[in-house]
């Protein structure tokens, strides 16, 4: 895959999977497989589905950079999976910054001492599964998280419309 292409399709994958979390992972720099916890989205696929699969090859650069808490704690980054994916991390955004994705993430787990940071990825290549290993498209998923939005939307304006009536 194309680098630049890669680096459009993490970024699009993470947009997507947005609210979502990653739960568990394993493999390494060569192959990493993490569980990402995206009910809302998983459901549109399967009512009984709750995650997503999202498989990496070929790390060039994988790497998170903590919110240090309290802030005034010495900075430390971490470079191996064990210690990147030693918390959940809830996703909230993510976007193209120096030939990397960088993921921005929550981490509420008060037994750290870093309440959330930078994820930054670059591999050569990154599919996404369902819960059943079927493989998912970019534009699949991307049907998919605009179906959900669209019907969040429809509801709030009929729930604005009929507030106006009373």
């Amino acid at each position: 895959m194309e680098n630049n292409k890669a680096l459009e399709n993490i970024r699009d994958i993470f947009s997507i999977f947005h609210d979502g979390t990653i739960k568990t992972w394993n493999g390494n720099h060569e192959l990493l497989k993490l569980k990402i916890d995206c009910e809302y989205l998983a459901k549109k696929i399967d009512e009984d589905f709750k995650v997503f699969y999202v498989e990496f090859s070929h790390f060039e650069k994988l790497e998170f950079i903590p919110w240090m808490n309290p802030i005034n704690k010495s900075q430390i980054s971490f470079i191996t999976t064990e210690d990147i994916f030693q918390a959940n991390l809830e996703i909230l955004s993510a976007e193209i910054e120096n030939e990397a994705v960088k993921i921005t993430c929550n981490q509420l787990d008060t037994n750290f001492d870093y309440y959330g940071g930078a994820l930054f990825m670059n591999c050569k290549s990154v599919k996404v599964f369902d819960e059943k290993n079927n493989e998912l498209t970019i534009e699949i998923l991307d049907k998919v998280c605009n179906e959900y939005w669209n019907e969040i939307k429809i509801q709030t304006e009929k729930s604005i419309i009929e507030k106006e009536r009373k």
